[in-house]
């Protein structure tokens, strides 16, 4: 059986060793103070075992004197084990996100400024009876494109207002898909919050892709000005002109095309 030494067999003991100890029938209780070990006496994760206490059977079929085996001791804390296992289990909702500009399409030379959502996320589990707070942050955002560019950064990202950097993209119109992968790291608490425990691996969640259409605007030499007077002296033409938005005149913002068809509509367009 496991039992405390007591503070008092000390005192009554005077220069006797805790091993010199040996009690018939029970081991008394502590009268006074159970020997209390340093909070640094066990690793993080480890809890203390009180000391073992042996009774040998005798010969004649009897039990022995209560004698000590073993000293207070460090083990791994169930808990911890159980937390760990809880943070390799955690819900992590995938991380959300912001495109400037967020109007569907972006000039290839201007780019786009992603900024994710760099907040924690934290989970309260109830094992083997004990509140344990669960925490994911994280670790690194890894933004990829289906035309194969990929780019990763330890910072969530931040506006054009606030010092955002644009990635900008090779020239060509055509329709990209941004996707968004983060990296977790773990962290648990047995104590409310107060005191946090790294938790070893981390986790991935991949969040929902967007579309952005990307522009690849020419310079065109003009003798008109939006009001229709041109220079030339003769009055502009009526028919669509290019813009930014329907680069070849056909009245249709290439932007607006479903996912679904727009290559082949760019194709039918060169």
């Amino acid at each position: 059986m496991r039992h405390p030494l007591c503070e008092e067999w000390f005192e009554d003991a005077g220069a006797l060793l805790w091993f010199d100890f040996a009690f018939q029938g029970t081991i008394p209780a502590c009268g006074g103070t159970a020997r209390e070990m340093p909070a640094d006496f066990c690793p993080a994760g480890e809890v203390v075992l009180e000391p073992l206490w042996v009774s040998r059977e005798q010969t004649d079929g009897t039990f022995g004197p209560w004698q000590i085996a073993s000293d207070y001791s460090c083990t791994t804390d169930p808990l911890y084990d159980a937390a760990i296992a809880a943070w390799r289990s955690m819900e992590i909702t995938p991380t959300s996100y912001d495109l400037q500009p967020n109007t569907g399409y972006a000039v290839t030379t201007l780019g786009i400024v992603p900024v994710a959502d760099g907040s924690p996320q934290t989970r309260t589990v109830t094992l083997l009876g004990t509140d344990v707070q669960l925490r994911a942050t994280p670790a690194d955002f890894t933004w990829s494109t289906d035309d194969g560019e990929a780019w990763t950064t330890t910072d969530p990202g931040a506006t054009y207002a606030n010092g955002g950097e644009p990635h900008t993209f090779d020239p060509g119109e055509r329709r990209i898909h941004l996707t968004l992968a983060t990296t977790w790291t773990g962290e648990f608490s047995l104590n409310g919050g107060t005191t946090w425990i790294d938790a070893p691996g981390t986790a991935t969640t991949t969040s929902a892709t967007t579309s952005v259409h990307l522009y690849n605007p020419r310079s065109r030499l003009v003798d008109c000005d939006l009001s229709g007077h041109c220079d030339s002296g003769n009055a502009a033409t009526a028919a669509p002109s290019p813009s930014l938005l329907d680069p070849d005149a056909d009245g249709t913002d290439n932007y607006t095309v479903p996912d679904d068809q727009i290559d082949a509509y760019l194709a039918a367009r060169g």
